[in-house]
């Protein structure tokens, strides 16, 4: 009994002695600010931006769906369907080596023979027979000089457009492995001059310095 009162004298000289009572914390409210009228919410940042399928597997679809008519056939890399290419189709031009008799290493470069044509990445493609037929000119294969030329270049220019058409990449981001492109032409002279034309908003962009 006297330990009781001594406890309940002890809790009313606590104020006397400077010490405050201690009560629950109150939980404190942030005033979240709403946004202005008529603003519009922040979009999320997608950083998993890709384009449908690689620029090989492209290719690939492409060549299987001309089967046994890619004997002696040479797919060239793929161009836009449109300009800027953003959001945009591809479209793949077929050229044909014809062996001459001559003794030599020589063909008739001829084409393009087909039109292998995607309205979007991921649309199913469309396979259009192109006549008449252009004889391009002779390519002497012993004539040609090496180079360190690679057909990687080519790979990483054809997905470098598949990047723009997607919307993953700007063109300017993309110019460096674009020149790819600009490669092949110089490779490939005879089927070169006739794609630039075909292509002729994007060779031009690129010729641009």
């Amino acid at each position: 009994m006297r330990l009781a009162c001594c406890v309940a004298r002890f809790l009313l000289m606590l104020p006397l002695l400077g010490c405050e009572e201690r009560t629950p914390k109150e939980v404190v409210r942030q005033n979240v600010p709403e946004p202005a009228k008529g603003a519009k919410p922040m979009k999320a940042i997608d950083d998993t931006c890709a384009s449908p399928r690689s620029a090989r597997a492209f290719a690939e679809q492409a060549r299987e769906a001309l089967g046994q008519d890619m004997l002696g056939a040479e797919i060239a890399p793929v161009l836009p369907t449109q300009w800027p290419p953003k959001g945009g189709g591809l479209e793949y031009f077929v050229y044909r080596q014809r062996p001459l008799p001559t003794g030599l290493v020589k063909f008739e470069i001829q084409g393009p023979t087909e039109r292998v044509h995607f309205v979007t990445p991921s649309a199913k493609l469309r396979v259009e027979s192109l006549e008449p037929v252009a004889a391009l000119g002779v390519e002497d294969m012993t004539a040609r000089e090496p180079s360190d030329f690679s057909q990687n270049h080519v790979e990483r220019a054809e997905q470098a457009l598949l990047d723009v058409v997607a919307g993953c990449r700007s063109l300017d981001e993309a110019r460096g492995d674009l020149e790819g492109y600009l490669e092949w032409v110089e490779q490939n002279p005879l089927q070169g001059r006739d794609l630039e034309r075909r292509g002729d908003t994007l060779f031009s962009w690129l010729r641009r310095r």
